[in-house]
């Protein structure tokens, strides 16, 4: 039930926000997260960069990472979502770095609970050969290194730790289709 109201109400508030302030939306998806943090992640490709937010809930004050994982599954305490997402077999690295996954998208530093996530990154796309659409977002526990950590685990992770929460990014078509498959 909770879902419907958010196809219906907030994504047709999104586009209309978009609309109100010039930007182009290129493409729209969703990531509802599943473990100890709650909250749902919107995703808005612009022609320039690709827009995060999200208001989440229940996340430790403090640093912590967030990065796109190679498969679309939360099991597992989020562990079936697999490595990072690097189809282009890079090193890991920081959002402003040349070498990096394609969601290497590093750390955000909580101060409040609800916490308002807002970021953007100028390397994942919602289309095209790389597309983090079917993909999951994954929240860690600790800090991401961003590559310069001094050992392989770094170069693979950043040394990030425990998963605490991730959502599979859909797209709005693909949203509709998971809603009706389970009867939402």
């Amino acid at each position: 039930m909770l879902s419907s109201i958010f196809i219906y109400l907030l994504l047709p508030a999104v586009f209309s926000q978009s609309a109100k302030t010039g930007e182009t939306v290129r493409a729209l998806a969703t990531a509802e997260l599943v473990g100890s943090i709650k909250g749902t992640l919107i995703l808005k490709e612009r022609d320039s960069d690709l827009l995060i937010e999200g208001q989440l809930e229940n996340v430790p004050f403090g640093k912590h990472a967030i990065h796109v994982h190679e498969f679309g599954a939360t099991g597992n305490k989020c562990l079936d979502a697999g490595g990072h997402y690097n189809p282009t077999g890079q090193d890991h690295g920081g959002p402003g770095d040349l070498d990096r996954h394609v969601g290497d998208w590093g750390n955000f530093d909580v101060d409040s609970d609800p916490y308002s996530l807002r970021f953007t990154d100028h390397v994942a796309k919602l289309d095209g050969v790389h597309s983090i659409i079917g993909r999951t977002i994954v929240i860690h526990e600790g800090i991401d290194d961003l590559g310069r950590g001094g050992n392989p685990a770094s170069r693979a992770n950043g040394n990030a730790g425990a998963r605490l929460a991730c959502g599979m990014c859909l797209n709005f078509h693909q949203l509709i289709f998971f809603l009706k498959i389970c009867g939402l």
